[in-house]
C-alpha cells in the first residue's frame, strides 16, 4: 500500500474526525475507505460507458492509472462482464 499526505477539504476533515469517533474506528481507515468508495465509484461510471460503447478497455484503464490486464482483473473480481458485446 502507498503511503500519501494530503491536506482535506475543512468539511471532509469535520466528517472523518467525526465519524471515527462515532464509529471507534481511527481516522486513517476512514480515509482509506472513502478513497476506496470513490475509486468504485470511478470504476462503475467508467464501466458503464465501457459497456455503452462510449469508452475501450484500454481508455477506461488509461483513466483508472493501471494496465488493460489489471482492468480485466479488477472488473472480473467484481463479477462485471469484460466484453461489450
Amino acid at each position: 500500500m502507498s503511503v500519501v499526505s494530503i491536506e482535506l477539504p475543512p468539511e471532509v476533515a469535520h466528517f472523518v474526525h467525526s465519524e471515527a469517533e462515532r464509529s471507534g474506528v481511527d481516522e486513517k481507515e476512514i480515509v482509506v475507505d472513502l478513497l476506496k468508495a470513490g475509486f468504485e465509484q470511478k470504476l462503475r461510471e467508467l464501466y458503464a460507458q465501457y459497456q455503452q460503447g462510449e469508452i475501450s478497455l484500454g481508455f477506461l484503464a488509461e483513466q483508472l492509472g493501471v494496465g488493460v490486464w489489471q482492468v480485466y482483473h479488477l472488473l472480473e473480481e467484481r463479477g462485471l462482464r469484460t466484453a461489450n458485446i
